[in-house]
């Protein structure tokens, strides 16, 4: 793990809880932090947490940038019990103690501050159910052979595209970031949604700007017209589209709630299936176990997936929570404080040798993974995003031979503190069936 800021003495001894006669450490104790955006950027994250535990045990505290700090929480069991609703933490970003004069990094400004008003990731209680509803209500809807049939299709045309040069010239180099896996997942969710291509494209291209920190007002006004253009779509039946069913849902108090239901959906759906079908195809492109499993049907193609979401969790931390009282939220050796913030990191619990055991087919099978989240903050959408993952994941691999161009070591990561999923991912070409 990259850590510029660790002291050569571990800071978290000075700290050791009542035991040692010393006062539990609070979050602002600890001169020296480690920054939670080196930890996420580490080339093997799962030694980046191994490193963290054994520095400090299943919650560290790390640095968000700018002075402001977070408890970061590793430890499995502790985790499912604060996502269940506990009452011990809350969503509502107001009641972080952060203070409004910090200047956080762009990633986290969207997590920490949003300034757009009340989301569903955002909120808790029975405001939250009330704007969860429209999502589940809508998704539920979708037909799941409609998606498939359209992944598909997305996929068979961007592999097409490609053409000749792609399947047969050795130095021709393709980025499957770029030129597959964004492009499927802004096409088919689109398709999903209603949305016709050129709307889609517009509308995932705001949400991940605005996720990013790089929108404004200007961002969410043009948002709301194109999708103010999608209640009256219709769908091949003549009804309305997900899109417009969600427009014009009723337990959204305003046009303003339904562009942010919609804009929170298409956000975690874009860097959700982006992050889980770039963290697939690069472990089927560098482990080669892994791709002889599933090519050669003793790992089926759902089992493979869920191998992705334990071995390499294309979530890394749920949104954030803060803590709704001061006391020893995790054991005697920390103390928290209210409005502290507090980050469940999946991504590190899914590897949790306490939980899943440490042997190559440990777990399989099992779904607890966390990658979806728990309690009523749950992922909405995990059966349509297992399904367009898993049809991408077949219809490339059946109609090309995709080899890395580069290093694994040499891959990086996108500066995303909820999703891990690569910068690029480099590619040539042979044709199926050439041999290795």
């Amino acid at each position: 793990m990259t850590n510029s800021t660790a002291p050569a003495a571990d800071p978290g001894l000075a700290f050791a809880g009542s035991g040692s006669g010393r006062s539990p450490m609070r979050l602002h104790d600890p001169a020296q932090l480690p920054l939670l955006d080196e930890v996420l950027a580490a080339r093997d994250v799962d030694a980046a947490w191994s490193g963290l535990r054994r520095r400090w045990g299943d919650v560290a505290p790390v640095d968000l940038g700018s002075g402001a700090r977070a408890w970061l929480v590793t430890g499995y069991q502790t985790i499912v019990m604060l996502a269940r609703e506990s009452g011990m933490v809350t969503t509502e970003t107001d009641a972080w103690n952060g203070g409004p004069g910090r200047s956080l990094p762009a990633p986290l400004r969207s997590l920490f501050r949003p300034w757009a008003g009340q989301t569903v990731e955002t909120v808790s209680g029975p405001v939250h159910a009330r704007l969860r509803l429209p999502l589940d209500e809508v998704l539920a809807l979708v037909d799941g052979a409609e998606v498939a049939r359209v992944t598909r299709a997305v996929c068979d045309e961007i592999v097409v595209r490609w053409g000749d040069p792609a399947r047969n010239d050795p130095a021709h180099e393709v980025d499957l970031m770029r030129e597959y896996v964004a492009p499927v997942t802004h096409l088919v969710f689109g398709a999903v949604l209603g949305l016709d291509p050129a709307t889609g494209r517009q509308v995932f291209e705001l949400a991940d700007a605005l996720a990013a920190g790089h929108g404004d007002a200007t961002s969410i006004d043009e948002l709301s017209f194109l999708l103010g253009g999608q209640v009256l779509g219709r769908d091949a039946s003549g009804g309305p589209t997900p899109a417009g069913l969600l427009a014009q849902h009723p337990a959204y108090e305003g046009a303003d709630e339904a562009v942010l239901g919609m804009l929170s959906l298409v956000t975690g759906a874009s860097r959700g299936l982006q992050a889980w079908l770039g963290q697939a195809l690069l472990l089927a492109l560098s482990d080669e176990g892994f791709l002889r499993r599933l090519a050669g049907g003793r790992l089926g193609t759902d089992e493979a997936l869920d191998e992705v979401l334990w071995n390499a969790s294309p979530v890394t931390v749920l949104a954030p929570r803060f803590a709704v009282k001061d006391g020893h939220l995790f054991g005697e050796t920390a103390y928290v404080e209210r409005g502290d913030a507090v980050l469940l990191a999946v991504g590190a619990a899914a590897s949790d040798p306490r939980i899943r055991g440490k042997g190559t087919w440990d777990g399989l099978g099992n779904r607890a993974h966390l990658a979806w989240g728990a309690g009523s903050h749950r992922c909405p959408a995990p059966g349509q995003a297992r399904l367009i993952v898993r049809t991408a994941v077949e219809m490339l691999l059946r109609q090309v031979e995709p080899v890395l161009a580069t290093g694994v070591e040499e891959i990086r990561w996108v500066p995303d503190v909820r999703f891990r999923r690569p910068r690029s991912l480099p590619v040539t070409f042979r044709p199926t069936g050439a041999g290795g």
